[in-house]
């Protein structure tokens, strides 16, 4: 007759019930044969090749993974001994016994239809058989479910029975796809739709071929049949079910022991950073504290100790923040390290160089950095101190020098005088030079002064020593000439009487008061800049206030020296100055004195206003650095103790970073504050402190992100501990799918043999032993049945891998089918990322017992 198909119509011819034998009796044969082999036993004629009943009894044995000794209590005839009927019967009974056994009851056939190989009776049996030992009764929708959900989403297959959905080979394609895609490209397949005969061949001949499935169908039984023989089909699926079922199983023990070389391969990595890092780290700290110990001030000029400065101020801006961060990166992955081995229950990590043995030496770094600063800082001081002493000196012992070069020609020579002019003239040099003398004396004076104040480091201090004692002893040597010339002068003038005493005593006052308004101009010389405390800037203001009051105090001698230049000009005497000169000197010096004040109001002003900057500063950040020191600490003691609980480490780690989001970022603005007032003072080296905007910065922000690290890992341990990983939607839908197919009264319970069923949907193979004990380790109440949270708690459990030593060994073993070695042909297979790290470590001939304990010492 025509029937319609979706490759339009065609012939196909009904089957009598002969052909449905003949189809069952060639399927159930080549089912029966695929265990048979195990045995070395073919089936040649089902009916009559069972009827002595040698053959079923090993089929039994083989399926049933028990001896017909070991259930019936008895062994069976051979086939060289079962030669009469009423051994074959006795075969054929303990065939019946041992189904009786497995809780099997078989009625309308009995152990001489066996014997008389009753055809329609024979297929019973097998199919019987079938349904209790590869897929049981219910298990046919079980097997269902599985088919259609491993065919789900490929194009043009719709699996709903065992009949039709398989008449144009897409599902059977669609199924080796599922599981190997590298077998058959389905979309090929799907393109020759329309030929329903070629992908049914390809799929059986690859399931023989590449898959070593017994091909228990052909082509042809499918593809020219209205509706497939649904036995046969089912026959044939439970043989792609135990092959594709124990390929998913192995696969997830694979899984298993890849994630676990992983870790190891994880942890031998944390573990040659953190081991690279410390050692360089610390070799790095042993060479600046070297270098810092050293004391490197063997200096004798000031840009040279700016120099150590800047070099310094480099280095806590530059180098030594990422140092720090290193320090700081190399804690948290210890920790991290720590932690992971802990949640894969491997051993704690022990490092040669602990975190602690850095701090300890980081912070004697640190200690003789500070004091190599501390002492630069005093040093450049003392430096610039001499520096001004020796420009005040140079300026003046040249006065001095210039006093000496003045007069030594005058009292050196040997000319006395021959007039009373000549003479007076000479003895008035003489009184003039005497005059002058002391104030030149107490200006040597204070050159000696300037040379005490230098710092004998200086490299300039020596020569002013040599200079100031040179000029020295030529002042005693002017002084001695100076006696000895007046004395003869003297001598000679026995009759200068007539002295111009308006003149001598103008001249003298004149040179007398000029001394006076050129030291008041030298006090008022001193640069300001020079005074780095609010102390130095009220010492200048005193000296300042001091010759603004020896001014005002000398306003009358200048008012008499004034009269006396006006008489000498009224008289037309000639002098070589009038008082002109110190009048517009000492009106510049009273102008002068205003605008000194001024600045120095404005600098005490300033530098008082720096030193509070540079303090606020200072608090600032030993309060931040303080609170994130004291934070990590804590963190990183938490992380290490083992004795506290993780979810007590979880409560614990929420109240800190609740603690830490209130107080931390107020600290932190408190200092960014405080160094942009540094900025906008031009403060460049605070000496109140070793901390800097930028190691601030640093250390708040790797205590804020260790310590989410800290939460987020502690988070991840706790899920991992209680064994609850989310269950993604696809695999809710699938889980509900088989729980509520099997769940027959809707009642939202499962009982045994429905859990049993359900397991089969889900892909997971177990014998009736298996699933009885899980299924009593699950129901604790005792009730006999399971609940939907229950039963998908079970089915997440198979899903997800253990990561203990012992699950890794496990793995290990159900990959291997028991043995203790695996082949490199199995580790190609299955590791093919890990092939190379594993095949180095695995032991002689594969062994791989110590591979997993040496893997989970790491």
């Amino acid at each position: 007759m025509a029937t319609s198909t979706p490759w339009g119509s065609r012939q196909v011819v009904e089957e009598s019930a002969e052909e449905w034998f003949v189809l069952q009796k060639k399927t159930f044969t080549r089912w029966c044969n695929s265990y048979l082999r195990e045995r070395s036993i073919e089936i040649d004629d089902l009916f009559t090749d069972v009827s002595d009943g040698t053959v079923l009894l090993n089929l039994l044995e083989i399926i049933g993974q028990e001896t017909i000794l070991s259930v019936c209590g008895r062994k069976f005839y051979p086939p060289q001994k079962c030669k009469m009927d009423i051994h074959k019967l006795e075969n054929c009974n303990l065939i019946f016994d041992y189904l009786k056994q497995n809780e099997l009851k078989i009625v309308n056939i009995g152990s001489s239809d066996i014997k008389d190989g009753s055809p329609r009776l024979v297929l019973g049996l097998i199919w019987t058989i079938i349904l209790r030992f590869a897929i049981s009764e219910d298990g046919k929708e079980g097997l269902l479910l599985w088919c259609r959900k491993n065919c789900a989403g490929y194009e043009g297959v719709d699996v709903q029975n065992f009949h039709r959905s398989w008449t144009d080979g897409l599902a059977f394609c669609a199924l080796i796809n599922h599981f190997r895609p590298d077998l058959i490209d389905f979309n090929e397949c799907l393109a020759r739709r329309g030929e329903p005969m070629t992908n049914l061949n390809l799929a059986f001949d690859v399931a023989k071929n590449e898959l070593d499935i017994d091909r228990l169908l052909d082509a042809e039984d499918i593809c020219g049949s209205e509706k497939p023989d649904e036995k046969s089909i089912i026959a044939y699926l439970s043989l792609f079910f135990k092959k594709f079922a124990a390929l998913a199983q192995k696969d997830n023990l694979a899984e298993a022991i890849r994630k676990a070389v992983d870790v190891t391969q994880h942890h031998e990595g944390l573990v040659a950073s953190y081991d690279a890092d410390s050692e360089n780290l610390l070799s790095w700290i042993r060479v600046q504290a070297d270098k810092f110990g050293n004391n490197g001030l063997d200096i004798s000029s000031t840009e040279e100790v700016k120099e150590v400065i800047e070099n310094l101020h480099s280095f806590k801006n530059g180098e030594k923040p990422a140092k720090q961060q290193l320090l700081a990166s190399s804690e948290a992955l210890l920790a991290n390290l720590r932690l992971s081995q802990r949640n894969n229950e491997r051993p704690l990590y022990a490092p040669k160089i602990e975190v602690e043995d850095i701090e300890t030496e980081w912070a004697a770094m640190e200690k003789s950095e500070k004091t190599l600063e501390d002492g630069a800082i005093e040093l450049l001081d003392a430096f610039e101190r001499t520096d001004y002493a020796l420009q005040r000196f140079g300026n003046k012992i040249a006065k001095v020098e210039e006093f000496v070069a003045a007069n030594n020609p005058v009292f050196t020579a040997t000319d006395y005088g021959d007039s009373v002019q000549s003479c007076s003239e000479l003895l008035k040099k003489c009184e003039v030079f005497e005059m002058q003398a002391p104030k030149y004396s107490t200006m040597l004076k204070s050159c000696d002064d300037f040379v005490q104040m230098c710092a004998p480091k200086h490299s300039g201090s020596a020569a002013a020593k040599e200079k100031y004692d040179a000029v020295s002893t030529s002042v005693s040597e002017l002084e001695a000439a100076e006696a000895a010339f007046k004395t003869n002068v003297a001598a000679a003038l026995e009759e200068q009487k007539r002295l111009l005493a308006l003149k001598e005593k103008f001249v003298a006052a004149l040179v007398n008061y000029e001394f006076d308004l050129f030291e008041a101009q030298e006090a008022l010389m001193e640069p300001i800049s020079l005074c780095n405390s609010v102390a130095a800037i009220e010492k200048v203001i005193k000296s300042t206030e001091e010759v603004k009051a020896s001014l005002e105090k000398s306003e009358a001698t200048l008012v008499e020296l004034e009269g006396m230049s006006s008489e000498l000009a009224a008289a037309n005497y000639p002098v070589e100055k009038d008082a002109s000169s110190v009048r517009e000197l000492y009106n510049t010096l009273q102008e002068s004195l205003s605008k000194r004040f001024a600045d120095l109001g404005h600098a005490d002003a300033s530098q008082s206003s720096k030193e509070a900057i540079k303090k606020a500063f200072a608090d600032s950040s030993a309060k931040l650095m303080e609170y994130c020191n004291e934070t990590s600490r804590v963190v990183s003691s938490l992380t290490r103790r083992m004795s506290v609980t993780t979810e007590k480490q979880a409560e614990k780690l929420d109240d800190i970073m609740t603690t830490f989001s209130a107080e931390a970022p107020p600290l932190m603005e408190a200092v960014e504050s405080a160094n942009e007032s540094q900025v906008a003072a031009e403060i460049f080296v605070n000496p109140l402190t070793s901390n800097t905007i930028f190691s601030c910065r640093l250390v708040y922000g790797e205590c804020e992100k260790n310590l989410k690290s800290a939460v987020d890992i502690n988070t991840a341990h706790i899920q991992a501990l209680n064994g609850k990983s989310e269950m993604s939607a696809e695999q809710a839908k699938e889980i509900r799918e088989a729980f509520e197919a099997f769940d027959k009264d809707k009642s939202g319970k499962l009982s045994v043999k429905e859990f049993q069923d359900g397991l089969m949907a889900m892909g997971i193979v177990l014998n009736d032993d298996e699933s009885e004990a899980e299924f009593k380790k699950r129901d604790l109440d005792g009730s006999g049945t399971l609940s939907f949270d229950e039963f998908a708690e079970y089915i997440l459990e198979q899903y997800q891998s253990g990561s203990s030593e012992s699950d890794i060994l496990s793995a290990f073993k159900g990959l291997c089918d028991g043995k203790a070695t695996i082949s490199e042909a199995e580790v190609k297979q299955w590791f093919p990322v890990q092939q190379e790290y594993m095949s180095t470590r695995l032991g002689e001939g594969g062994e791989y017992e110590g591979f997993v304990t040496t893997m989970f010492k790491v």
